[in-house]
């Protein structure tokens, strides 16, 4: 599954989630309960094409500077064809 992450922040910095600009519905993501990421967002089920996004850490007074992120989503491989067996 392809996911979507950050490093975590500093112990020092106040992030209680991140927005995901450019993402369908612009979520929001919480910060990751296993603490290995900022966040970790799944991107399983996003439509093939391209993305760009503006990522930024909040928390309850503000919001940081935004941070671009361009990726693709491949489309689905081709049906197989000309399918036989061979002697």
């Amino acid at each position: 599954m392809p996911y979507f992450v950050c490093d975590k922040p500093g112990a020092s910095e106040t992030v209680e989630y991140y927005t995901l600009v450019g993402l369908p519905g612009n979520p929001q993501a919480p910060l990751d309960p296993t603490g290995e990421y900022g966040f970790k967002y799944d991107l399983s089920d996003l439509p093939m094409g391209q993305y760009s996004l503006m990522v930024s850490a909040c928390n309850t007074w503000t919001c940081s500077l935004a941070v671009p992120f361009n990726f693709t989503v491949p489309g689905k491989p081709s049906t197989p064809t000309s399918l036989r067996i061979e002697f």
